[in-house]
């Protein structure tokens, strides 16, 4: 029983253990840098960069049939174009809502960046909100990346961004 007792309690901190380490560093991830420099800079087209590659939406597209047999998905260069043109207007939105607020973009700080899994139950990618915890000004406030996916490897915008004043 003492036995089953040591081996258990090594399984579960073997299990603590590695989750706890295996975490990935999303403060060094490249779609943290490339949406904080975008913002910095208020660029859209380095913000685009962002966006899943047209081979990325082709990995997409079988996953998402086999899971969703019934879904209509269009094409993956009219996906893209979708995806450009309102990732554009919400990066436009965002600049515009710090700016009213008093953020000076250009001398932003990111304090931290946060994780949180929201995973789609019917597709087998891994999902999450992504969220910079950012200063500039005297004022604090979050840059949420919904619904980021980890594609291939690396992780896109897949949804819109959102500006949170603390």
């Amino acid at each position: 029983m003492k036995n089953r007792v040591h081996i258990l309690f090594f399984v579960v901190s073997f299990l603590v253990y590695h989750t706890a380490f295996t975490q990935e560093n999303f403060k060094k991830t490249k779609i943290v840098a490339t949406v904080f420099k975008a913002l910095k800079k208020q660029n859209e087209q380095k913000f685009l960069k962002g966006l899943p590659s047209k081979d990325d939406i082709l990995y997409l597209i079988p996953i998402i049939k086999a899971a969703q047999p019934n879904e209509n998905i269009p094409e993956a260069d009219t996906i893209i174009a979708n995806f450009k043109m309102k990732a554009t207007e919400n990066f436009r939105k965002v600049i515009k809502r710090g700016s009213s607020f008093g953020v000076k973009w250009e001398d932003m700080a990111l304090e931290k960046v946060e994780y949180k899994a929201n995973p789609d139950p019917k597709v087998d990618i891994e999902r999450g909100n992504i969220t910079l915890v950012c200063s500039s000004n005297d004022k604090k406030f979050l840059i949420i990346l919904n619904k980021s996916s980890k594609i291939r490897g690396s992780w896109k915008l897949m949804n819109t961004m959102k500006f949170t004043l603390l």
